[in-house]
């Protein structure tokens, strides 16, 4: 066909669509159960053209609004402190609006440079935190704050690539998984562990793990001078080889077994050699002391798998690791099969439940639930917030916070409605194309508040440490 006659066919096209989209009701066509819509020429000219939102200042403005002057007197200080946990988007919301809920993690956090045992930190999430995305710049800050080296707890077996690890594995392992679809290998058991898969062991294998050498790698995660390893369900005579270190287990043992490595100096990185027959759960790199964050991301999880997981190994996972403070991160992958607040009563019901079930496995950790980014899709021909995630957002806060969990308010810090379509089109994008992920600098941006959040909290309980109780009462209860 000769060019002109393709190019008329085109514009003939593209006309008939165009009278089609001005003729066709705008409240659609009912057929059956379904109602058949189709956009304006106006809607598809002015494609995503929302509001005009400044993310960017918007931003700056709680990163400004998360720093107190050095110069504030105290009363000041502590009153901008006061302000902060009651009104700024991005504070974290506690359960009865008690700004104590993190004290204790606190308390902990401060006493972590003096421990021989790291605190772990357990940040699980669907598909945005994969690469390590928002808990390596977490990670890095507390660490900072706290003292701490390494990446933490990683699986025997990874197969998301990471920005801050690299890791692989040879020999008699195989993989299983508690997430993501039917096409995922799963056990015949209920005992993944604390990172939701583990690795059957049936004879000799070996797991290399260590920092990656690529320039996004944070300073305290590229050495370390500890190696942990968790297994479970051990045959006997089990056995562990880790710079010349043997570790040994006579006995046959059902229940989780913690082999630790103090290596000589600092390293990059280090392999373990397995003998025997063993779940193997997880694999840490860190210090003696300090914190830990370790990242668990779940592509296509919804946040409703932990009641899946065996109670007793789950607990016992946490208990040797020394796990105080959980993060939860969920709520995008389940945003499209919301279509009525029936939907989101019933996927109340489900996270709920797991808050429950994780309070059950390790009763001494707090809990910190990370709502959903904003999302679009095209809605009358424009890329618009799901329709129910504010709805779903504000559902999940109350029953977070109903079940004795804080929740962060991902979806408002980042502007709210239809901020998606912002971030996408800021320069440089902060999200991708999709409407759904973050980009890595979106990622950074949404881990830099969440940090300065966290770490905001923290200095308010320095300060009220200060204080007498009836001080802090007062000021409290105080409207000015």
């Amino acid at each position: 066909m000769k060019p002109y006659k393709i190019l008329v066919f085109i514009l003939l096209t593209f006309s008939a669509l165009a009278l089609l989209g001005m003729v066709f009701p705008k409240k659609g066509v009912d057929i059956g159960l379904c109602t058949l819509t189709f956009p304006t020429p106006g809607a598809i000219i002015s494609d995503n053209k929302v509001e005009d939102m400044d993310i960017e200042s918007n931003l700056e403005a709680l990163k400004e609004q998360a720093t107190v002057s050095h110069s504030a007197t105290a009363t000041d200080s502590l009153a901008f402190y006061r302000n902060y946990v009651r009104n700024n988007v991005a504070r974290i919301y506690f359960p009865n609006n008690d700004y104590t809920y993190f004290d204790k993690l606190f308390a902990v956090l401060e006493s972590a440079h003096k421990l021989d045992k790291a605190v772990h930190i357990v940040h699980y999430g669907d598909s945005q935190i994969e690469m390590d995305r928002i808990s390596s710049m977490f990670r890095h800050r507390l660490q900072e704050q706290f003292g701490g080296k390494g990446a933490g707890m990683v699986p025997p077996i990874q197969t998301i690539p990471s920005f801050t690890v690299r890791q692989s594995y040879a020999g008699n392992l195989s993989r299983y998984v508690v997430y993501g679809d039917t096409s995922q290998p799963r056990a015949s058991h209920r005992r993944y562990g604390i990172l939701a898969n583990m690795a059957q062991l049936g004879g000799e294998a070996s797991i290399m793990v260590g920092a990656s050498t690529g320039n996004r790698t944070f300073s305290e995660t590229q050495k370390f001078s500890r190696i942990v390893l968790l297994i479970g369900n051990n045959a006997d005579h089990f056995s562990a080889v880790c710079g010349g270190q043997q570790r040994s287990i006579a006995v046959a043992n059902k229940g989780v077994s913690r082999i630790t490595w103090t290596l000589p100096q600092p390293v990059s990185q280090t392999s373990i050699r397995l003998y025997g027959t063993a779940e193997i759960y997880a694999v840490s790199m860190e210090d003696p002391s300090g914190v830990n964050i370790d990242n668990v991301p779940m592509r296509g999880c919804s946040g409703t798998i932990f009641t899946r997981m065996d109670s007793l190994i789950f607990a016992q996972c946490n208990a040797n690791m020394n796990v105080q403070l959980i993060i939860m991160q969920y709520g995008g992958n389940m945003m499209p099969q919301i279509n009525s607040q029936k939907a989101i009563d019933n996927y109340m019901e489900r996270i709920a439940k797991q808050i429950q079930y994780i309070h059950h496995c390790n009763p001494k950790a707090k809990i910190l639930f990370i709502g959903p980014s904003d999302m679009s899709k095209r809605i009358d021909g424009v890329m618009q917030t799901y329709t129910y995630l504010p709805a779903m957002n504000e559902a999940l806060k109350a029953t977070v916070l109903k079940n004795d969990a804080a929740y962060w308010d991902m979806y408002n810090v980042m502007g709210g409605k239809n901020s998606m379509v912002a971030w996408v089109k800021h320069s440089p994008a902060w999200a991708g194309g999709d409407y759904v992920h973050f980009t890595e600098a979106g990622a950074l941006k949404i881990a830099s508040t969440l940090s300065d959040a966290f770490l905001l909290h923290y200095q308010f309980y320095v300060m009220r440490k200060r204080f007498p109780d009836i001080l802090m009462e007062r000021l409290m209860k105080s409207n000015q």
